[in-house]
């Protein structure tokens, strides 16, 4: 008889919009104690929102420097109450005077994992949740791109390198469908590249298995609708909201 596996329902918050999804559900369930079994914030998330573990892996000496440079800005205040928080905070490097400070135990996940591929720290945190077991990841504020701006923000690539190890883990995978994530935040169908003259219908069966079923489009986009989805010069939020 095989053991049953213990569920561990992670929650990752990072700082992008669908993050306020996160807020309505847990606050319609009457906490997050309903939604997940633990909850990971990104940076000053963690002073933010009630969580389990913070990750803020930039060294905090670099922060300092910035927090100096600007002593009214928002990195001076995280530098602030990362001294005094009592919630453990994963790092890249411990440091005097900060007492929540954990090292990210990167030798362990390289080994575990097999892959040293981190370019943010919501990489790590991703990581981190296939490396101490988890069963289920739901991410919200993972969006990387934001209104009016051309270039996507750096990371998503690599945060979504790893949401397809976990998925290869068995993990399973949840966020918010307004998350430019995954493409979470168009329609089922249209994440699938190529199908464009035809309806596809995603029907799950009683044993578990996907059933699909396909049907002619009855209209087939102009000329001028095609090019639009073709061209990548626009904004990238304008592009998805466009397609909304």
């Amino acid at each position: 008889m095989s053991e049953q596996v213990q569920e561990r329902h992670i929650a990752i918050l990072g700082l992008g919009p669908s993050l306020d999804q996160y807020l309505e559900l847990t606050k319609r369930l009457g906490g997050r104690s309903n939604f997940c079994d633990e909850t990971w914030a990104i940076n000053a998330l963690g002073d933010v929102f009630a969580c389990d573990l913070v990750f803020h892996m930039d060294d905090v000496r670099i922060q300092e420097i910035r927090a100096a440079a600007a002593p009214d800005s928002n990195i001076a205040a995280m530098v602030k109450w990362l001294k005094t928080t009592k919630t453990p905070v994963m790092t890249s490097r411990v440091h005097e005077g900060y007492p929540s400070l954990q090292a990210f135990p990167l030798e362990e996940v390289l080994n575990n994992l097999g892959h040293d591929y981190f370019n943010s720290t919501a990489a790590y945190a991703v990581a981190y949740a296939i490396h101490v077991g988890a069963t289920k990841i739901s991410l919200f504020g993972m969006d990387f791109t934001y209104p009016n701006v051309h270039d996507a923000e750096k990371g998503r690539a690599c945060v979504e390198f790893w949401l397809g190890t976990a998925h290869a883990y068995g993990i399973k995978l949840n966020m918010p469908n307004n998350t430019t994530l995954m493409d979470a935040n168009y329609p089922q169908a249209a994440r699938l590249y190529g199908y464009d003259t035809l309806n596809v219908g995603f029907n799950v069966q009683e044993d578990g298995e996907l059933k699909l079923n396909f049907t002619p489009k009855e209209t087939l986009p102009t000329a001028e609708q095609i090019e639009k989805n073709y061209d990548h010069s626009a904004p990238i939020a304008k592009q998805h909201l466009s397609l909304t």
